[in-house]
């Protein structure tokens, strides 16, 4: 009998990959052909350019790392790829990740002789959109014409409550992946799982464990006994000692959630300065690998202290933590979250195996996804075709069934009925006839029996009693818990030229979801010029204010070639942002002078962090760090005490500056170094937000008397309306002693100040002064000096529009270090 539901799942991994079958009301996971229920992801391409995956590739890592690779999750959605040195083959993250999933498909086609072409997949929570994107590709090259996205706590939520008679509570998914982390607070309630709040980090996981033993104790311990020159993880020449040194710690941790010490022991680890072969041995101890595990796992349980508390939630009001992933069966990570002081207090369920809950739940998820019949396919076949309208998993035991039936060519639907018929049942159930519409419309209830799936034999008569051919001639349905529509992660929108984020889509909004906005260009964009462009850069975040604390995903861009006309500075932009339920981001700007609209410009792959870069922003972070702590001593202010102790337990500079060390030869390390030290500033705003909180109102008191000086000196009566709603809304946001929203608040002020000083050409003269002092570090000294004079020509004129136009293609001459003075809003040209 052919499938009408997905039925497959699959738990694409950081370290290891499972493929799992909703079977009735049971899920088997699938074996791989060496007998284990998950397969490595890793893979390995041999001499004669024959690819392997799974646990051979895996054991390559070791012995010939410049031709196996593993976690590239971690890279899904970036534009790096991986070389194999013998073959020079270069494959990018998600076609890596698409030759696991081909092996998981193989497994299947070995154990059940049957090709699987559509499977629900799993991601992390934490994802960003293009990592969504990129795992719908890798889908895509592995040959599924369908694959759903599932976020994996969600997963893990239906793995352990599908067939559950709990009822009006909430648990909490702790998901501690090889490389990712999530905590999700979800509620089970009427037979439905809704997550109620999210929070995660793609760079929190147990590699990163690992790879601190390997730095804190193996390191040392080496280069002790051993002459080697500049041993480090960042220099490529030791490449293949430190992907010994990663697995052999990745092990004895493992080892060590039982035993008391372990030891490590590499037969050949690599040749010394003296071409000399070092065998290395080391004895590590469970107390040493806490010690190091500690920062890791305090940042996990403040993230999902922060998920509950960010909906007002206790540990009283959390029935049990459902655990997630391989880490998660460390004895002393279970002992620090069912600490009530330090951990979070909850009950620890232990009932699934973490390492295949996921792939059990994204199969329970598949059993909800119908597989549609071609219609058309059935009436040319001389049948009639039913579109059935129904649901193949619900709460309700008496689930409503609707449809339609089409006729072939020549056949009538005039006294037509249809009967739903479940023989299975005792005794036999069934629906009684119901007559179609003259459209062949029908609706009717089924009944099933709870703990089972019931299978239905539909039957389609003639007005005599004739029962004539009709496809599908069956309809299964399970009562079970189904999920309500999976949340957006992170909220959605775009930077703006002024430094803000114009959130399209909140955190927590139920997808799919859609929203238009319209915004006005800041520069002239020239037929042709092939500078000139519209950028317009798609943010994830919760900072309003300070756009540059948000993720850059991608950029909406249209360039000069793609239009027919010039557009000229200030025309209207409007931009439509549509994120389906597998979190797949689909983008529109139409833009009016034209009359043209741009389907899906944006581009949707993360660039590599620049480390120098990167080195010049930790050294600015470090500085402000080190102000801020000499401040709070001083102040003794308990919230800014509070934010440094937060710093200090979760380590983060010690996780930037490690990174940024591996960064140049490790594109892993700069990502993280680059997340990293977004979580470094944005602890660093509370500091200060709690140490300026004075200074903060005093602005704000000053910002007020400003911002109505110049709208009674210029604006009109929409801005003095605006500007008293803003003043009111100030004050309010200084009663309630919310740093965000003040600071917000301020901005709003500023903005609408600066709009109307904007429409004074005094500000536009000041901009192009101010231009010409940084006139000898521009790049393009003889298009600079051509702006110039048109800038100076323009004044003359009292042109405005052009005045503008030369100050923004002159900005865009500037070099970074001096556009970063002037904005963080990712090169956004819109407002």
């Amino acid at each position: 009998m052919p499938r009408t539901t997905i039925d497959y799942g699959i738990d694409l991994g950081t370290t290891n990959s499972a493929i799992a079958l909703l079977i009735g009301t049971e899920v088997e996971v699938i074996r791989n052909n060496e007998g284990w229920e998950y397969t490595p992801s890793a893979v390995f391409i041999d001499k004669n350019d024959r690819l392997y995956v799974g646990r051979r590739a895996r054991e390559h890592l070791e012995i010939d790392q410049e031709n196996a690779t593993s976690e590239f999750k971690l890279q899904m959605g970036t534009d790096a790829e991986v070389e194999f040195a013998r073959s020079g083959r270069q494959m990018k993250p998600e076609e890596l990740s698409a030759e696991v999933l081909k092996s998981l498909k193989g497994d299947v086609l070995q154990r059940r002789s049957e090709e699987v072409r559509a499977a629900a997949i799993t991601v992390p929570a934490a994802f960003d959109l293009p990592q969504c994107e990129a795992t719908n590709r890798a889908a895509e090259m592995a040959g599924f014409v369908l694959s759903p996205l599932l976020q994996e706590p969600v997963a893990a939520g239906l793995a352990h409550g599908f067939q559950t008679e709990s009822e009006r509570v909430f648990w909490l998914v702790y998901d501690l992946g090889g490389g990712t982390f999530d905590a999700a607070a979800i509620q089970v309630r009427d037979g439905v799982i809704q997550v109620v709040n999210h929070g995660g980090d793609n760079h929190l996981g147990g590699k990163l464990i690992d790879w601190e033993i390997v730095d804190q104790l193996l390191v040392p311990a080496v280069t002790s006994e051993y002459s080697l020159d500049d041993f480090r993880r960042g220099n490529p020449t030791w490449a293949t000692a430190f992907a010994k040194l990663k697995i052999a710690a990745e092990e004895a941790k493992i080892r060590l959630s039982r035993d008391a010490s372990t030891e490590i022991i590499i037969d050949f680890l690599c040749l010394d300065g003296k071409n000399e072969p070092v065998r290395f041995e080391h004895e590590v101890s469970r107390a040493e690998v806490e010690q190091i595990a500690h920062p890791f796992i305090v940042r996990s349980i403040n993230i999902a202290k922060k998920v509950l508390t960010e909906k007002r939630l206790g540990a009283a009001d959390i029935e049990k933590v459902l655990l997630v992933g391989g880490p998660s069966l460390m004895t002393y990570l279970r002992d620090q979250l069912a600490d009530p002081n330090e951990g979070l207090g909850i009950p620890l369920d232990f009932t699934m195996d973490p390492l295949t809950v996921v792939a059990r739940g994204a199969a329970i998820f598949a059993g909800t996804q119908r597989l549609v019949e071609d219609i058309g396919a059935v009436v040319a076949e001389g049948k009639y075709g039913l579109e059935l309208d129904y649901k193949p998993v619900g709460a309700d035991v008496e689930p409503l069934v609707g449809g339609k039936a089409i006729a072939p060519s020549d056949e009538t639907l005039v006294g037509l009925t249809v009967e739903f018929i479940n023989e299975a049942a005792q005794p036999a159930w069934r629906s009684g006839k119901v007559g179609l519409a003259p459209n062949g419309t029908f609706m009717t209830s089924l009944w099933a029996e709870k703990g089972q799936p019931s299978t239905f034999r539909i039957e389609l008569c003639d007005a005599s009693g004739n029962v004539l051919p009709c496809k599908p001639d069956t309809l299964t349905y399970t009562p079970g818990i189904v999920i309500t529509d999976p949340p957006l992660i992170h909220s959605l929108g775009v930077a703006l030229a002024s430094g803000e984020m114009q959130v399209f889509l909140e955190k927590g909004v139920p997808l799919p979801a859609r929203r238009r906005s319209v915004h006005r260009t800041t520069v002239e964009v020239v037929k042709g010029q092939s500078e000139a462009v519209i950028r317009i850069p798609v943010v994830e975040g919760e900072n309003r204010s300070r756009v540059d604390r948000n993720q850059l995903i991608g950029e909406l861009v249209i360039s000069a070639e793609q239009i027919k006309r010039n557009i000229p500075a200030g025309s209207e932009v409007e931009v439509t942002i549509e994120v389906d339920a597998s979190r797949l981001l689909r983008t529109k700007a139409y833009i009016p002078v034209l009359d043209d609209e741009y389907e899906d410009v944006i581009r949707l792959e993360k660039v590599a962090a620049d480390p120098e870069k990167l080195r010049r922003e930790v050294d600015r972070e470090k500085a402000r760090l080190e102000e801020m702590r000499t401040q709070a001593e001083a102040t003794d202010d308990p919230g800014a005490q509070s934010a440094l102790r937060r710093i200090d337990q979760e380590r983060m500079l010690h996780d930037v500056e490690t990174a940024l060390d591996a960064a140049q030869d490790d594109r892993d390390a700069a990502d993280k170094c680059q997340k990293r030290l977004l979580d470094l500033k944005q602890a660093g705003d509370e500091v200060e937000d709690s140490l300026e909180w004075p200074a903060l109102v005093a602005e704000a008191n000053e910002t007020i008397e400003m911002t109505r000086s110049v709208v009674q000196e210029h604006g009109d009566s929409s801005d003095k309306q605006r500007a008293a709603t803003l003043e009111r809304e100030t004050r309010s946001a200084e009663e309630s002693r919310d740093p965000y929203l003040l600071r917000r608040k301020i901005s709003e002020l500023d903005t609408l100040r600066m709009q109307i000083i904007r429409q004074q050409p005094g500000f536009h003269v000041g901009l192009l002064q101010w231009l010409e002092e940084r006139k000898a570090n521009m790049r393009d000294q003889p298009l600079a000096e051509q702006l110039f004079a048109q800038g100076n020509r323009a004044i003359q004129n009292n042109d405005v529009p052009a005045l503008q136009a030369a100050n923004q293609q002159l900005i865009a001459l500037l070099r970074s270090e001096d556009q970063e003075e002037m904005s963080n809003a990712f090169g956004s040209t819109i407002m």
